[in-house]
């Protein structure tokens, strides 16, 4: 018995294992077949050892199959100890292994037919790391998974769930590779879309496979969109990458609203003001999308940081001083005491760039003078803007004076910036357009396809035919009777 069924659950390989040669109608038949096999109960004894059948087939080859047989025995394992977290899916336990191995080398093609088994086992993957208190297990885990699945541009609630990791672990940088994707998708309702594709096809867009039929995601609100994208901007921020924090933050405040704007959104406004002044020294105009009321809105909401802006913009340090001082508990609150704690350094920055406009030599001590109190002594604003002039921001040269107690002087470029770093910047921000415009142009080619297909585009073409053929009698036989009908119909519509 035991090996017919481990005959039947082999018979369907990944295509990059045996399968290249079956045409598409007959593969895809083969998988939804495989599937309705696998939802048979009482398939597997529950006595079964899960390493029986766990050894011999494999995670890649034969992905539905194991990540059945795989949730079957996490199954088991929860009722047998009465559990959510069993010791045997913890880290290191013997589930912990198997699903982690199948969550790094799962045949994403198969795995489009089970993406509500699939998301169930990443959500308790991550969970078992949690609740182990091992964040960043969580985290590699879960981003390996999405990456591995592909579904480029779409929002999910595990897309969530990673960057939630990402802040709780402090691990930024392995977030990246999944926000840095761009996300212009949700799941969508119509089902009927999905049907319209094979979605075993290696043409079928990812779009069209992601529905909350599907069950990739759990239910998902405006809320979570935007706290995804905060949480982005929070992770990139905690990188210094202040033009992907600061996108992020402006996705969020440039939100469509109806009448309230929502706490996460003054949050998003508060952190892109503290954003740009860290990494560009000003306040750049918001989005023409933010309609006039909501600015105002924030501007009453965010006083104490558009007066703390105001003073860094004017190169007022003591006024600076004074705003941080009386915002404390403010800063505090909003959980910003670290952004601000930062705006001494990047006023520095800022200064000394500046100085390139008015000044061409400058000894230390007299750019001591200009800058804020956080550098106490020549040396440390020697250094300071020593990484200026390395990381790129400052066009300069230090000069060692040749007496042993001499002034460093620092020469100053006509440019803050050298014409190849420019141009570096340049290339960059072009790429990066490129990319998103390829990005977004495919997203418009899918929605024009799905809006093609939709239910209420088909009613109004079977409505604009109907209305054709009356509008043909009218005009063969010469009566006017057709455009009652007409009006009929659509008054029909507006009740």
């Amino acid at each position: 018995m035991m090996s017919d069924v481990l005959t039947r659950l082999s018979t369907v390989p990944s295509r990059l294992h045996g399968a290249t040669d079956v045409a598409d109608e007959l593969y895809d038949r083969q998988l939804r077949e495989l599937v309705a096999y696998l939802k048979q109960p009482g398939l597997i004894a529950s006595t079964t050892d899960p390493n029986e059948f766990l050894q011999v087939l494999s995670p890649s080859t034969h992905s539905l199959s194991f990540l059945y047989l795989l949730r079957f025995h996490i199954q088991q394992a929860q009722k047998r100890t009465k559990r959510d977290i069993p010791d045997v899916l913890q880290p290191g336990g013997n589930l912990w292994k198997w699903a982690v191995r199948f969550l790094r080398s799962f045949d994403p093609i198969q795995i489009r037919y089970s993406l509500h088994e699939w998301r169930q086992l990443v959500e308790i993957v991550a969970s078992a790391a949690l609740t182990s208190s091992k964040t960043l297990l969580a985290l590699k885990v879960t981003r390996d998974a999405l990456e591995r699945l592909g579904l480029c541009g779409i929002f999910t609630s595990t897309h969530l769930l990673l960057v939630r990791l990402a802040l709780l672990s402090s691990s930024y940088t392995y977030a990246l590779p999944i926000t840095n994707q761009l996300v212009y998708h949700f799941p969508t309702d119509a089902d009927h879309v999905h049907h319209a594709y094979l979605s075993c096809s290696e043409h079928t867009p990812t779009t069209t496979l992601v529905t909350t039929a599907s069950g990739i995601s759990s239910k998902l609100s405006h809320r979570d969109h935007l706290q995804y994208f905060l949480y982005s901007a929070m992770i990139y921020m905690a990188l210094k990458k202040w033009d992907e924090a600061c996108h992020c933050l402006n996705a969020v405040i440039a939100s469509p609203t109806a009448n309230a704007v929502s706490k996460i959104m003054v949050e998003a406004y508060k952190k892109w003001i503290l954003a740009n002044l860290l990494g560009y020294g000003k306040i750049p105009p918001t989005s023409k999308m933010i309609a006039p009321h909501v600015i105002r809105v924030y501007q009453s909401l965010a006083r104490p940081y558009i007066s703390l802006a105001e003073a860094f913009e004017k190169g007022d340090l003591q006024k600076m001083i004074t705003e941080i001082d009386i915002g404390q508990t403010i800063w505090q609150a909003d959980k910003n005491t670290g952004l601000v704690s930062q705006l001494f350094e990047a006023y520095d920055k800022f200064v000394i760039v500046k100085l390139g406009k008015t000044f061409s030599a400058l000894t230390m001590p007299d750019v001591l003078q200009r800058t804020s109190s956080t550098a106490q002594s020549p040396q440390e604003i020697e250094e300071f803007v020593a990484s200026l002039v390395m990381s790129g921001a400052l066009r300069a040269s230090l000069s060692h004076a040749p007496q042993e107690n001499g002034a460093t002087m620092l020469r100053l470029s006509l440019s803050s910036r050298s014409d190849a770093c420019q141009e570096e910047h340049i290339r960059a921000e072009l790429i990066r357009a490129k990319t998103a415009l390829n990005a977004i142009a495919q997203g418009v080619t899918q929605t024009d396809r799905t809006l093609e297909l939709s239910r209420e585009n088909l009613q109004f073409l079977a409505k604009s035919q109907k209305w054709s053929g009356n509008s043909d009698k009218v005009s063969s036989s010469g009566e006017a009777g057709g455009g009652g009908d007409i009006d009929e119909d659509l008054m029909g519509d507006g009740h």
